[in-house]
């Protein structure tokens, strides 16, 4: 069983990987093997902490339906658009940190 720390921990790591494209919560949910609901509220949570920037908005691979790409990796972060301001509750835009 995955506590809330480690699970939070997994999708860290994940999201610091080099993919220039980003995840999707539910990429997120089957690469870990986590319920697509914890990853949301570990995504939310490190979302709070300024630790997670969308790369783009498109179609998740998984579901066919739209869907925000996530990163942590600062490298990747770095490259986004100057539109990625550390601005919270602002829509999720392609290079926006939440």
């Amino acid at each position: 069983m995955n506590t809330k720390l480690t699970q939070q921990t997994q999708v860290l790591r994940l999201l610091e990987s080099p993919n220039p494209n980003g995840y999707t919560r539910m990429q997120i949910a089957r690469c870990l093997g986590i319920e697509r609901a914890s990853v949301c509220r570990r995504v939310a949570e490190l979302r709070d902490l300024g630790l997670i920037w969308v790369v783009k908005v498109g179609l998740d691979p998984i579901t066919n339906e739209r869907a925000s790409f996530l990163t942590a990796n600062k490298m990747i972060a770095m490259t986004l658009p100057p539109s990625a301001k550390i601005v919270k509750n602002k829509p999720e835009e392609t290079g926006c940190l939440f």
